[in-house]
């Protein structure tokens, strides 16, 4: 085919909210028209669209449809010769006219001609060769385009920093859009959706017990509690997302800092933070398993083999049984990882998880933990708590460097840009390491009456796991267990053959180490 008779089409409009007006189907009729008053051939797989893509900013060129065409044309993909058809040039770009032109060649450049409806202009490499006036046409328009969309960025700028402003100094709603448990009148005042906060309040009760986000969404759907998107399922990065959303005690992130009181609360700001503390705390652990129906290991990432020091990984095997007619099944045991993988001299000594995991509860549920947590938790909050300050400290100076540097460059000191970046960076990094200090203050001046209130409980949460048969109730009841377990303990460290790696189970024992600075042995005979 000719290549002069194909016509490529092109629509773009920048915002979502015109999908539902008639931006798409004008550009799309007026294409059509101009197709067939031209006898042009429209080729629907070469043409392309830049839905709720702004070219203002070029998110077309560097991330749209358009700027993916551009591509493909200049490594010969598409006819020279074509034709593409816009309603007008400032659908391909709105940016300074500097970078529009340079679009604009570009298309010429690779033997491409351009056709704006709205004006029935035609452009080529040659005619605007040919006519200068059409090339000066052409650049008036896109510095027009370009004047148009900067006024409205700057009146949406400010009327958006206004509303911050009255955000920040009267909690004043910026918008209708709240969190979905949080309703929104036509006067944008908001208020708890009551059946929605209850899903909210049973989610942070999980959480609080420490179940993991996948466990949290396969209890919802046991109890048949719906997502509230479309699809009705839950995702695991809705509930982390709600779980580190200040809308929760009520507080929104304005440009970085949390404005209190905007929202109605679910729950305070302590819990929240003690709860965040948990879960950072726990990440570090890997205390719980994504996979599978059920916690293989209540000790995950706790157990380290004494006499070389790997850790101690959950394998299995067959076994068949002993009974007649009964199934072979499979038995769970953990074994020195260095000793499987030929890295120590290490012997791979097996102690069975059906007896380890009773044992080792049984011991742990018997400690006087009034006496267990007064052993050096003093000490080490204080030392946190001087971390935190020199943190939020240093925090500070940062920031104050950054104004500083404002300042030099509003009176012309236009070389400190580079150091302005890298002061906001400092200032990032310290802020983020300075949160993290803080959930490790707030975890550790919680720890003594939580975690000794949370481990009295292993044995009621072992008498349930007993008598509980379905595969999500067992999971929920062990992730609890492993979360009170890991909350309190740092590591365990085995002997499975005694103090000799050549002795017998008979001579095993453990040293059992606490976060707060304690260490125990369990003797041989209590395991």
């Amino acid at each position: 085919m000719d290549a002069s008779r194909i016509a490529i089409s092109y629509a773009r409009f920048s915002s979502v909210a015109q999908a539902a007006g008639d931006s798409l189907r004008r550009q799309n009729d007026e294409t059509v028209k101009y197709v067939t008053e031209h006898g042009l051939i429209l080729d629907q797989h070469l043409s392309f669209r830049d839905l709720g893509v702004s070219a203002f900013d070029r998110s077309n060129i560097q991330r749209g449809a358009l700027g993916s065409f551009l591509k493909a044309a200049q490594d010969g993909k598409v006819p020279v010769g074509a034709t593409l058809i816009v309603e007008s040039l400032d659908r391909l770009s709105r940016a300074q006219v500097l970078d529009a032109l340079e679009v604009f060649i570009a298309i010429l450049n690779v033997g491409l001609n351009i056709v704006t409806l709205i004006d029935r202009q035609r452009y080529s490499r040659e005619s605007v060769a040919a006519n200068f006036g059409q090339l000066l046409t052409s650049i008036v328009i896109m510095q027009r385009a370009h004047e148009e969309s900067a006024t409205k960025s700057s009146r949406g700028l400010q009327l958006w920093g206004q509303k911050k402003k009255l955000a920040v100094e009267h909690q004043t709603p910026m918008t209708r859009r709240s969190p979905r448990w949080v309703d929104a009148d036509a006067d944008r005042v908001y208020s708890l959706n009551p059946e929605r906060t209850a899903v909210v309040r049973k989610i942070l009760d999980m959480a609080e017990r420490g179940v993991g986000n996948h466990t949290i969404i396969r209890t919802l759907h046991a109890d048949g509690i719906t997502a509230w998107s479309g699809t009705g399922k839950w995702q695991p990065s809705y509930i982390q997302k709600m779980l580190h959303s200040p809308a929760l005690y009520g507080g929104i992130d304005i440009d970085g800092e949390i404005t209190l009181g905007y929202y109605p609360p679910v729950i305070d700001k302590a819990r929240f933070e003690y709860i965040a503390a948990l879960r950072s705390e726990r990440a570090t652990t890997k205390n719980t398993n994504r996979k599978g129906v059920g916690v293989t290991n209540l000790f995950s990432g706790l157990l380290k083999c004494g006499y070389c020091g790997s850790s101690m990984n959950v394998a299995g095997y067959k076994e068949h049984a002993r009974k007649e007619g009964r199934a072979p099944y499979e038995r769970k045991y953990v074994a020195c990882h260095g000793a499987r993988i030929g890295a120590t001299t290490c012997k791979m000594k097996m102690w069975f998880i059906d007896e380890l995991e009773p044992a080792l509860l049984f011991w742990l549920t018997s400690l006087d933990y009034g006496k267990l947590m007064n052993v050096g938790t003093a000490t080490d909050l204080d030392t946190e708590r001087q971390q935190l300050s020199l943190l939020e400290s240093q925090t500070a100076d940062a920031k104050l460097r950054i104004e500083r540097t404002m300042t030099a460059i509003e009176e012309g000191a236009s070389s400190m840009v580079p150091r302005l970046k890298q002061h906001e960076a400092d200032a990032i990094r310290l802020a983020a390491l300075a949160e993290k200090q803080r959930h490790r203050v707030i975890a550790l001046a919680s720890r003594e009456g939580a975690s000794a209130s949370r481990m009295k409980g292993l044995v009621l949460l072992f008498r349930a796991l007993k008598t509980t048969t379905d595969d999500t109730g067992r999971r929920l009841l062990r992730e609890q267990l492993s979360a009170a377990v890991t909350s309190t303990v740092q590591r365990v460290v085995l002997y499975p053959a005694g103090r000799h790696v050549g002795g017998t189970k008979e001579d095993r024992f453990a040293d059992v180490f606490f976060k707060n600075g304690a260490e125990r042995r369990i003797e041989p005979g209590e395991l």
